[in-house]
């Protein structure tokens, strides 16, 4: 799988798709997560950035590099948001949350590899070969 048919996909499940990121906010964004010694973003994330800045389905998120504002809803936090939340707690350094739903966080280490993580503890319940499919794997749990 690649980008365009992971959006291709998404799109036929119903997800919502914010405007692609300008890439000032991407170099912003990989900044920030440097400072707070999360991991910085992998080519396929930068990638979806280009495409869309965020995305929704159901109860899944991606975050973006920026907040994004959804009218009446609550706004969808950005990637630095979330990971300065969850900044001070040990397990995360080296790492960075992409997305969520309600059952698990998504997330990726320093090499780009991708993995789902316990929504209460935060530990490695799922690594991933394929960068895709947890992406995939967040929003289509978040429709459930």
């Amino acid at each position: 799988m690649d980008c365009n048919e992971f959006i291709s996909s998404m799109k036929s499940h119903g997800a919502l798709f914010a405007p692609p990121a300008p890439q000032n906010a991407v170099i912003l964004a990989n900044n920030a997560l440097q400072n707070i010694h999360a991991a910085i973003l992998p080519k396929f994330i930068i990638e979806l950035y280009t495409k869309c800045s965020a995305i929704n389905l159901g109860n899944g998120y991606i975050f973006g590099p920026t907040e994004v504002k959804r009218g009446t809803h609550h706004p969808i936090p950005s990637i630095v948001q979330i990971n300065s939340d969850l900044s001070s707690i040990p397990s995360m350094r080296g790492k960075t949350i992409f997305g969520r739903n309600d059952l698990f966080w998504f997330g990726f280490d320093t090499f780009g590899n991708c993995f789902m993580l316990d929504n209460l503890n935060l530990n490695i319940l799922r690594k991933y070969d394929n960068p895709w499919q947890s992406v995939t794997d967040c929003l289509l749990a978040g429709k459930l």
